[in-house]
């Protein structure tokens, strides 16, 4: 398991560009499920986010919870792209 580790680390090393790709990649399928509606991407983790959730409805967090998410799909793929 260390060999394996050490070799992504290794990896990453020689070509950081993908980490920004694989960030793209992970708020990019957060997206999906927010405008799919499912509960895994919408779910209020910490207090401050239940709290706001709960102030101002699902609605309205699932639209800020999404553009937070389409933000950083477009920062990830932005930088993977401006990298190379």
């Amino acid at each position: 398991m260390e060999e394996l580790l050490n070799n992504l680390k290794d990896f990453f090393t020689k070509f950081p560009e993908y980490v920004y790709l694989i960030v793209g990649i992970v708020f990019l399928v957060l997206f999906i499920g927010v405008l799919k509606n499912k509960n895994w991407a919408i779910d209020p983790n910490s207090g401050n986010q239940r709290m706001f959730y709960n102030t101002f409805g699902h609605k309205s967090f699932r639209v800020v919870i999404g553009i937070v998410y389409l933000l950083g799909t477009i920062a990830g793929f932005s930088g993977f792209i401006l990298y190379l």
